[in-house]
């Protein structure tokens, strides 16, 4: 059955039978993005009933229990030979499809995806200095442009790294994408401002508190943020005095503050990936390729933050894999409960992308050619969120 079909028979049924507004409404909330945008020339209460901010909202609420994934895959990490996949159903029937991105102009490299949440997907479209982005919901095609940011390169203080992440503020209603830019001192040391973007507003502003970034600077690639509970979390290296150590910087989106989370002292000699899992924040710690000191690393450790019966925060083992013959990679978490991991393959064997489950133990290949690429993989629901900050 069609589209147009459907909805005709909705009315037809609406009026037959005299179908309270809540009903209707439930029953439309049920449906899928592309649906709801064809019924929209169908009759103009619904065109008014699926533009609510409650039918939006509540919409939301039932597509965020199946997520999808949006992967990014490219050749090069100049981004060149890029590619857009979603794919539905990754533990079932692995729907796969390419998702053009709907800018008119060209650009000099391949978007790069700072974050999905909520329906919209935030894209870096500059050349370097993550000073260009653009907000896309792929289920109704609108994108937006962003104003340019605050915090601009200079000729005599040119910018060193700028690392963004893109999140909901649940208690404003506001999603956020917050831009963190690092300029060195004359004495090697970096200098650090940050600034922040309310979707409900419109507008950019710079943030006061940067003081935590005095004793750590934030490491990793773009990809390396994850929101958990309200807040956006980096990997960061301590400097100075805690030059040996690794930390999380949190920016609470809520209070639009900094702070600084310590990290197990495994995460020394490790790489350190910074996740959600079950609502709380999470640490994958893998081995290094080589290590410079000969520490080299043969295992793999998955743990979280949870609370202790003291009201103290402590590190958790969840899943420890030790004297492996490949090496896992992390690149996130979907249904914030199962594990994507990229296990690097070898001469004969090319890498493979997996999700496990660490309750079950279960493990299931998704349908993507790791073969040489890089990729980016974020959990991703259909929405009606307008890009434009009206819902």
């Amino acid at each position: 059955m069609n589209s147009s079909c459907s909805g005709r028979r909705l009315r037809t049924m609406a009026s037959s039978l005299s179908l309270p507004q809540t009903t209707i409404s439930d029953i439309l909330s049920r449906l899928p993005v592309k649906s709801l945008t064809r019924f929209k020339s169908v009759s103009k209460d619904w065109a008014y009933l699926t533009s609510t901010p409650a039918f939006v909202s509540d919409h939301l609420r039932r597509s965020s229990s199946d997520p999808s994934l949006i992967v990014r895959c490219y050749n090069t990490q100049s981004g060149f030979d890029s590619v857009i996949l979603l794919i539905t159903d990754p533990t079932q029937n692995f729907a796969c499809r390419h998702l053009a991105v709907p800018l008119d102009e060209p650009l000099p490299l391949f978007p790069k995806i700072v974050g999905s949440i909520g329906g919209l997907v935030c894209l870096d479209v500059s050349p370097c200095y993550a000073s260009d982005f653009v907000l896309w919901n792929p289920g109704t095609k609108q994108f937006k442009h962003l104003p340019f940011p605050l915090i601009a390169s200079t000729r005599s203080n040119p910018i060193w790294l700028v690392f963004v992440g893109f999140g909901f503020d649940s208690f404003n209603n506001d999603y956020k994408l917050v831009r963190i830019v690092s300029f060195k001192r004359n004495d090697g040391l970096p200098f650090v401002r940050a600034e922040v973007y309310s979707w409900k507003e419109g507008i950019w502003k710079e943030l006061e508190d940067t003081v935590c970034f005095d004793s750590a600077i934030i490491c990793g690639g773009q990809d390396g943020v994850v929101v958990v509970d309200g807040s956006l979390n980096w990997v960061a290296i301590g400097l100075q005095r805690y030059a040996d150590r690794k930390v999380v910087i949190s920016f609470d989106m809520r209070r639009e503050v900094f702070k600084t989370i310590p990290l197990p002292a495994l995460t020394r000699i490790g790489n350190v990936k910074v996740m959600s899992y079950m609502g709380l924040l999470a640490i994958a710690v893998y081995p290094l390729v080589f290590a410079a000191n000969g520490n080299n690393m043969n295992r793999f450790e998955f743990s979280v933050l949870s609370d202790c019966e003291d009201g103290r925060k402590h590190w958790t083992n969840v899943v420890l894999a030790e004297n492996f013959s490949k090496f896992l990679v992390p690149m996130g978490t979907w249904r914030d409960r199962e594990l994507m991991i990229k296990q690097m393959g070898d001469r004969d064997n090319h890498p493979k992308l997996f999700l496990y489950d660490p309750i079950d133990e279960r493990t299931k290949r998704l349908p993507i050619d790791c073969a040489d690429l890089y990729l980016q993989c974020y959990s991703h629901v259909e929405s009606l969120v307008s890009v434009d900050g009206r819902n």
